[in-house]
């Protein structure tokens, strides 16, 4: 009995030997798969690690890229910026420099206007010039024609004085020619009417208009002067 017991004991306890065995055996294989996931899981952790590091170092070396690009845009953006300042001042220049070409072409017509506007005035300047000179001739010819009429008419004023000397020593002192027997004045030959009236010469008796019988001088028959032509002036004159 007791050896049935122990052997049941025995077989009980290498039974449950066999049962821990297999239960170690399996938690062995267990904990070996769980040391090879770890195994796993550290790698997988390491690679993710230095991953992690690359992508820190990457995203360090972009934001210094993007630091640099940034720095880079705001460059250009200035450069932009200044160029659209530059455009903008030449693009006032060039509308500037238009304006003046279409006032200087405005001006240039306005002078060509006036340059043929001159031209003509110059031609018709060296026209009048030549009438000029063409009439100081005729002028300078005219003259020494009335230089000549004039010492002839001097002459014949001469003549006429001494005759009219001879006719008024042989008229009597006070003797006057009738109205009615002249109609035009001695001298000038205009005729007489309302507004040109005769009048007698106290010297020779004749009848003048007032233009040519406007002296006045003092006779041996007079106490005050009185009219006389303007021959008889001239006589009386040169006597005295």
């Amino acid at each position: 009995m007791v050896w049935s017991l122990i052997l049941k004991t025995e077989k009980c306890s290498f039974g449950l030997f066999q049962e821990c065995e297999a239960s170690l055996k399996h938690k062995t294989e267990f904990i070996s798969k769980l040391e090879a996931k770890a195994q796993s899981m550290t790698e997988t952790i390491q690679t993710l690690e230095n991953k992690y590091r690359q992508s820190e170092s990457n995203r360090v070396t972009a934001e210094q890229k993007k630091r640099e690009v940034d720095m880079q845009a705001a460059q250009v953006e200035e450069q932009a910026n200044s160029i659209e300042g530059d455009l903008k001042v030449e693009r006032e220049w060039r509308m500037s420099l238009q304006e003046t070409m279409q006032n200087d072409r405005e001006r240039i017509s306005k002078l060509q206007t006036e340059i043929g506007q001159l031209k003509i005035i110059a031609q018709k300047y060296a026209q009048l010039q030549e009438d000029y000179y063409t009439l100081k001739d005729h002028s300078l010819e005219q003259e020494h024609t009335l230089e000549e009429l004039g010492c002839q008419l001097r002459d014949s004023k001469l003549q006429i004085s001494d005759l009219k000397e001879e006719i008024n020593k042989n008229r009597p002192e006070g003797a006057w020619v009738k109205d009615n027997s002249s109609t035009n004045c001695k001298t000038c030959n205009k005729e007489f009417n309302l507004t040109r009236r005769r009048h007698h010469c106290r010297n020779c008796g004749e009848i003048f208009c007032n233009a040519c019988s406007e002296n006045s001088v003092s006779l041996p028959s007079s106490a005050k002067p009185v009219r006389v032509c303007d021959d008889c002036y001239m006589l009386l004159a040169g006597r005295l």
